[in-house]
């Protein structure tokens, strides 16, 4: 994930503010070396980005009514993406295809199409800033492969081991992989299959042998739910879901991306065979369209399908987004021609691929030289494979650190990312630099830019 994150101090903005309650430092019972060595300990084989040395030494806590919000916009604006989406065509390869996509780049469509429109929203993060006017939408990361799920399930957790107020836990906050789960107890429900899923995925993923304990957290929360739950590699599909006869596994939850695979030349023949026997993986891969920022384009720009209260929703939560195609559109009150105002107002957009992903295919303008803007912008036009969307000003927040010898205060501005599986509020992840610089030329991201992550909670 990317965002536009520059420094920023002062008081604390009212969004982030909760009056009355005790400053989360007040609260901690660990001292800042305890909570150091306790995350280290419980993070360790679960993919989280800590690289140190400084570290939270608090979550996030948000009074309920922006905890609340960040789902609540989720909700709203997925909603109209999926729309979006849907309405540029009658097939999902047709739908990939009006969206500047190749086809053949996901090929794991199932050609049931009412399936995969059914559930090709199952499963999406967002990934906001907040601004001035509260929660701002950056992108969505539509899949099951996007990062949060078992980080914030873990930060969760120790969160709740390091702070008590009047003997008892003081934040909480919904947990994802039960979130999840209960996303597939619905589908399960909804076309009465056992209780049984396959996590497909591949060893060779993980950084890290540890690592494993990514995928045993996962199971784990499915079995203690009542389901069958085990991993496979691709390979073993085929002979795991026991043909001929009824599936041992009806169910697949997706935890690989394609470019890795194809990249480590991995063959998808043993998942399409499995498809093929009735094997239901999930999320479909009509949800990468979701994830499409020309649909935030489309989302921005306005449907005439949207209603007046949508249309409040996107005005105050998507910033001005637009596909880089040549012609005249409106910004702030005027008409300009698109390419001209991208060059005479480099600092206030940002050039996004709109197939992307850790923050590879952004140009933020202000932090750009006019030189190399100029010829990202050009290129972008000649493609038409981008969008730009207007740069959003983040206001920071203050969060406790300790690099496990000394505590301290320091203003940063996270980017949240509020989860929703089956529209429920599945936890919210951040990440954030802790010096609260911008990162690299004004991008947060954990692959490429080493942020630290946390968990968003509000009050018990």
């Amino acid at each position: 994930m990317t965002s536009t994150v520059p420094p920023s101090a002062g008081t604390v903005h009212p969004w982030f503010r909760e009056e009355g309650r005790p400053a989360p430092p007040d609260l901690r019972r660990l001292s800042g070396a305890e909570t150091f060595e306790l995350l280290r300990r419980e993070m360790a084989g679960l993919s989280v980005s800590l690289p140190g040395p400084a570290l939270p030494a608090q979550p996030f806590v948000l009074p309920r009514r922006s905890y609340e919000e960040l789902f609540d916009v989720t909700r709203v604006l997925l909603s109209l993406v999926r729309r979006a989406v849907l309405a540029q065509g009658g097939s999902w390869p047709a739908r990939a295809v009006a969206l500047g996509a190749d086809p053949d780049d996901y090929p794991l469509l199932s050609g049931q199409d009412n399936t995969e429109t059914e559930y090709c929203a199952m499963m999406a993060r967002a990934d906001m800033v907040i601004g001035e006017r509260g929660p701002q939408l950056l992108e969505f990361n539509v899949s099951g492969t996007f990062g949060g799920p078992s980080e914030t399930h873990a930060l969760a957790a120790v969160w709740q081991q390091t702070h008590q107020e009047a003997g008892r836990t003081p934040f909480t906050g919904s947990d994802p992989l039960i979130a999840r789960v209960r996303a597939y107890e619905d589908v399960c429900a909804r076309r009465r299959l056992p209780k049984a899923v396959a996590l497909v995925g591949s060893l060779g993923d993980l950084l890290e042998d540890s690592d494993i304990r990514f995928h045993e957290l996962a199971l784990e929360q499915f079995r203690h739910r009542g389901f069958t739950a085990d991993f496979f590699e691709p390979h073993q599909l085929p002979d795991a879901l026991g043909r001929p006869g009824a599936l041992r596994y009806p169910l697949g939850l997706r935890d690989f991306a394609l470019p890795d695979w194809r990249e480590r030349g991995i063959s998808l023949e043993p998942v399409h065979q499995s498809q093929r026997s009735g094997f239901l993986l999930l999320p479909p891969q009509s949800s990468g369209l979701l994830a499409n920022k020309k649909a935030l384009a489309l989302v921005s720009e306005g449907r005439p399908w949207m209603t007046r209260a949508e249309r409040r929703v996107v005005e105050r939560h998507l910033p001005w987004t637009r596909i880089t195609i040549p012609g005249r559109t409106g910004w702030r009150e005027g008409e300009h021609e698109l390419p001209a105002l991208l060059l005479r107002e480099r600092e206030r957009f940002v050039l996004k691929r709109a197939i992307g992903q850790t923050g590879r295919e952004v140009l933020v303008g202000r932090h750009t030289s006019e030189q190399t803007w100029e010829a990202a912008v050009s290129s972008a036009f000649q493609a038409g494979d981008s969008v730009v969307q207007e740069y959003v000003e983040p206001v920071s927040c203050p969060l406790e650190l300790t690099d496990g010898k000394k505590t301290w205060t320091a203003q940063v501005s996270p980017v949240l990312s509020p989860m929703l599986f089956n529209g429920r509020a599945g936890g919210c992840w951040a990440r954030f630099l802790p010096d609260g610089g911008s990162g690299a030329e004004g991008r947060v991201s954990v692959g490429e830019y080493h942020a630290t992550e946390n968990a968003v909670l509000t009050w018990a």
